[in-house]
């Protein structure tokens, strides 16, 4: 019993034992194993990113050997294209060092045949025709004219043999044909002194007008009027010149512009109200109208005295004798006329404002007659007279010789003169035709 139970014991302790070995060898087994995969997987994975890295690498060189190849294909063009030019260049070398070795021998072989033409050697079978005297004329291709360098050959009366050559060809003397390749153009040659400058030509016709410029101001509009010996406009542009072409230019002392009838700046002459303020016109004779007379203008007065429009006035004498008044007179607001005795005069004349004021005188009625814009303002009959009226003209104020000391202030434009007596619906046409002008 107790060795069976020894036994047992032993038996069950073996048993154990080789439990427990066999255990720990199963469980390092399996640790080698779980390295054994770990290190398999990090070196497959350190593998893949060196293959990457090495596919990148090798992308980079591709690149870069396409880039190579791309530029040794330019420059094998430039190369194949040099090759080209320089064959060409050789080409042509070639042909000019041999266009000059067969004009050189040319030469040679012209200064022969001249030397035996000069020595009077005797030349047979010339073009097939023989010739007795070698001292006969030979005419050359380049020398249609037989001179050479300048010098003619010697004329001889002996008959030519020669037949007709054909276009660019040349047949020598001696026998063969010296006929070689055709030569290189020739450069161009250099430019000539300049010539002398030729005769002065004749004068062309005259061309069509240009495009019109920018206009200037409007003048005033000098339509032909019935009867208009003087006319000043009294402006800015004209100043004291007579432009109704009678030539009465008038002389200035002491006077401006100022804004003239229809607003313009510069539009009419300015008087100062004082005997040095005047406008002095001559009297070539059209202003000596003698029957009939209109005596008109824009005044724009700013005095309360009396003054002159226009007044002839005999030179060196005081007073104005019968010679023509055409006055503010007595005082600033009368338009006053004396052609013929008696005098005509009538209030109505503002200060301070442009209006347009006409005289006549009609010598067939005997009627003389004062209108402002073209408005009658009065008028009677002064009978049949010849008007005094050969002498100058002064406006403004009277010369200082006479010693009168009345003077007109304020603004005159567009003085107009005519040897005719104008009716009122004349009156209104060069009232608003010189308004604005």
């Amino acid at each position: 019993m107790i060795k069976l139970r020894m036994s047992s014991e032993k038996l069950s302790g073996q048993r154990c034992s080789g439990y427990r070995r066999d255990r720990s060898q199963l469980t390092v087994g399996s640790l080698v194993q779980v390295l054994s995969v770990g290190l398999a997987t990090v070196f497959c994975v350190v593998v893949i990113l060196e293959l990457n890295k090495v596919t990148s690498e090798f992308d980079k060189v591709t690149t870069d050997v396409v880039k190579v190849t791309s530029k040794l294909t330019t420059v094998n063009a430039e190369l194949t294209s040099l090759k080209i030019d320089f064959a060409s260049l050789k080409a042509k070398l070639e042909a000019e060092k041999t266009a000059r070795s067969s004009e050189t021998a040319f030469r040679e072989r012209l200064a022969v045949v001249e030397t035996k033409i000069q020595d009077g050697v005797y030349v047979a079978g010339w073009e097939g025709n023989p010739k007795p005297n070698a001292q006969t004329n030979v005419a050359l291709a380049t020398e249609q004219n037989g001179t050479e360098e300048g010098k003619a050959f010697p004329e001889v009366e002996q008959p030519r043999y020669r037949s007709k050559r054909s276009a660019n060809s040349l047949t020598l003397p001696v026998g063969g044909c010296a006929q070689g390749p055709a030569g290189r153009d020739g450069r161009d040659g250099r430019d000539g002194p300049p010539g002398r400058d030729g005769a002065p030509g004749g004068s062309g016709e005259t061309g069509p007008a240009g495009p019109p410029g920018t206009p200037g101001p409007p003048g005033p509009q000098m339509k032909p009027e019935l009867g208009l010996v003087g006319y000043w406009p009294l402006n800015e542009e004209h100043g004291a010149r007579d432009v109704s072409g009678y030539g009465n230019d008038g002389v200035t002392f002491s006077t401006g512009v100022a804004e003239g009838p229809g607003g313009e700046t510069g539009g009419a002459f300015y008087f100062h109200g004082a005997v040095g303020s005047r406008v002095e016109f001559p009297n070539n004779g059209a202003l000596d109208t003698r029957s009939y007379i209109t005596l008109q203008a824009w005044i724009y007065p700013q005095g309360t005295g009396p003054g002159p429009i226009f007044n002839y006035q005999p030179a060196g004498m005081r007073s104005s004798g019968w010679a023509g008044h055409f006055w503010l007179y007595p005082t600033g607001s009368d338009l006053y006329i004396h052609i013929k005795h008696p005098p005509l005069g009538r209030p109505g004349i503002t200060q301070n404002e442009w209006q347009f004021v006409t005289a006549t005188y009609h010598r067939t009625t005997g009627i003389q007659k004062l209108y402002r814009n073209a408005i009658e303002m009065g008028s009677d009959h002064v009978g049949d007279a010849e008007l005094n009226t050969k002498d100058p003209v002064s406006m403004g104020a009277r010369p200082p010789f006479t010693g009168d000391s009345r003077a007109y202030k304020g603004r005159i434009a567009h003085m107009q003169v005519y040897n005719v007596a104008l009716t009122q619906a004349q009156i209104q046409e060069a009232m608003e035709r010189t308004r604005y002008n």
